[in-house]
């Protein structure tokens, strides 16, 4: 659940950041460009996380 709601705020910022920036106030940019970037932080995180299944009984693998 986690994931995808840091997904879907990294796609919102992105959209903000994006092709609505003519539109968009410059604090909601300077914003949306924060959420951006500690979304993707997050997400890598925690698919860093949820995909490392390693055998540590073997320290040579």
């Amino acid at each position: 659940m986690l994931i995808w709601t840091t997904a879907v705020a990294f796609l919102l910022s992105l959209v903000a950041v994006g092709p609505l920036r003519e539109l968009s106030p410059s604090w909601l940019q300077t914003g949306a460009e924060l959420v951006a970037v500690i979304s993707l932080f997050a997400l890598v995180c925690l698919l860093e996380s949820s995909g490392s299944n390693t055998d540590r009984s073997n320290p040579a693998a």
